[in-house]
């Protein structure tokens, strides 16, 4: 049987991925934040506050509802990380899931039935697994390079094995980690649909020109 993916989702939405939480921006405002980057063209957001986030559960919500709305009205794709639960109850547009959150199986069975889902893979054997799940619409792959954003990440995986899981996926595949100005076409060339990002915008001066840059390479 074919795969039948979100209604909700489009592969052109992985384009411009901006990737955020609290525990990003020190004491800036994350809403206002979101505002700039969607004024510039971002094509979905993640809402991924975890690690060093100084929130906790009801104020994550809270800051949830003003960044869903945010995105709503701009009718961008607003996704939650690593909390199927706070994504039903944020009625959120999509949620995605690491190696090392929340079982993917778990999200599947629980997860609203006209919600999207993203799974991060960093292997050839997890690119496998992934397409035997049908309500995966798309992979996450990465770090690609080497990346301070995420304490916990992985080492960087590389350009060569994420176009291999390119050719084996059955969905399409972001990149993200270490993303910078300098190797976005590189992950064009090797197969990407889209760029995902954090400190491409949490880190710059130019957030207009930041997400130009990006969509320059992916629209």
């Amino acid at each position: 049987m074919p795969r039948v993916p979100s209604m909700k989702f489009k592969s052109e939405m992985l384009q411009a991925y901006f990737v955020c939480g609290t525990q990003d921006i020190g004491d800036r405002d994350l809403p206002a934040i979101l505002n700039e980057a969607i004024a510039a063209g971002i094509t979905a957001f993640q809402y991924r506050d975890k690690g060093e986030s100084k929130l906790n559960d009801e104020q994550r919500y809270q800051l949830g509802v003003i960044l869903r709305d945010i995105c709503n009205n701009a009718q961008i794709s607003f996704i939650v990380d690593d909390d199927v639960d706070l994504a039903n109850k944020l009625n959120a547009d999509g949620v995605h899931v690491g190696q090392k959150d929340e079982r993917i199986t778990k999200v599947v069975r629980d997860a609203n039935p006209d919600m999207m889902i993203g799974l991060s893979c960093q292997t050839i054997e997890q690119t496998e697994i992934a397409n035997e799940i049908d309500r995966v619409d798309y992979i996450g792959a990465g770090p690609i390079f080497s990346t301070n954003s995420k304490p916990d990440a992985v080492a960087p995986m590389g350009l060569e094995l994420m176009e291999d899981m390119v050719n084996i996926s059955d969905v399409p595949i972001v990149a993200i980690g270490g993303i910078d100005n300098t190797n976005l076409q590189s992950l064009k060339n090797n197969g990407a649909v889209g760029a995902a990002f954090i400190t491409l915008v949490t880190q710059t001066d130019d957030i207009n020109r930041s997400v130009k840059n990006v969509l320059d390479v992916f629209k």
